[in-house]
């Protein structure tokens, strides 16, 4: 993350984050990398939940927050609630959690394999709700907090050849409107958020998969034609609505599942 978005993010939380428990999974992707630094930058005692261990050392020592980083897999049930608890018990509770962790396949319905569809609703979808599961008890117990769901707008407006993918994210987008009706009550906020295309490696993986013979450029443009600003999403403008999301502003929103987006469809 840069200096810059490192600075404004710590600008839009002013203080509220200051020395708040905050549990990321995917830490090492992408946009839970981004998350950290920003969370990181704003004071924030963070846990990073990975199954890469080398993760932190991309990291910038000088963040002001605290790290720690948790071993393990978001589809083991076990390692989740380990890492649950470590957030809790070494930051004296859990205020933010955030579900980035999230893998992609490429390919038809009809082409996807059995083994392949496991994968992805297990990642994407069991792993966000192993989470949830697991985060609701402490976020109680600290009197309530926000967790934001990594979703996607794919979620929103299917795309061919991404069907795994989107009925996993789909699913993460209605596990956030039951759940925010169910702890509500509880100062429990639940939030989806559905970036657009994100540059990340993913990203590349998905442009190259969906590539399928054509030229690169081609397809990039493709991709492109709905969007009124011709370029993908930083991982830090991703990790700015996140603050966001956490901040007293943001009070009133639970249940939604809000496109970071620069065009409906």
């Amino acid at each position: 993350m840069s200096e810059h978005s490192s600075i404004r993010s710590a600008d839009l939380a002013a203080s509220w984050l200051s020395s708040a428990s905050v549990l990321v999974t995917g830490a090492g992707g992408g946009i839970g990398r981004a998350a950290c630094a920003a969370f990181l930058a704003c004071g924030a005692n963070v846990t990073g939940f990975d199954r890469d261990d080398s993760w932190t050392h991309r990291l910038s020592p000088e963040l002001p927050g605290t790290l720690r980083a948790v071993h393990g897999d978001v589809t083991r049930p076990a390692d989740v609630a380990a890492a649950v608890r470590d957030a809790q018990e070494a930051n004296g509770g859990l205020h933010v959690v955030i579900t980035a962790a999230g893998v992609q396949a490429v390919g038809s319905l009809e082409e996807t394999s059995e083994e392949t569809w496991r994968k992805v609703l297990d990642v994407n979808l069991t792993g966000t709700w192993l989470t949830c599961k697991y985060a609701v008890p402490a976020l109680r117990a600290s009197g309530g907090g926000t967790i934001l769901c990594l979703a996607s707008t794919t979620a929103l407006h299917p795309r061919e050849r991404l069907g795994a993918y989107c009925v996993s994210k789909a699913g993460v987008a209605m596990l956030v409107r039951v759940l925010a009706r169910e702890t509500a009550n509880e100062g429990i906020r639940v939030v989806g958020v559905c970036p657009t295309g994100v540059d990340t490696p993913l990203l590349a993986q998905m442009i190259e998969g969906l590539r399928g013979g054509q030229g690169s450029e081609d397809k990039n443009a493709g991709l492109m034609a709905s969007k009124p600003v011709q370029r993908w999403l930083t991982v830090e403008e991703v990790a700015d609505a996140l603050v966001w999301l956490t901040s007293p502003a943001a009070t009133a929103v639970t249940g939604s599942n809000i496109p970071i987006d620069f065009a409906s469809a």
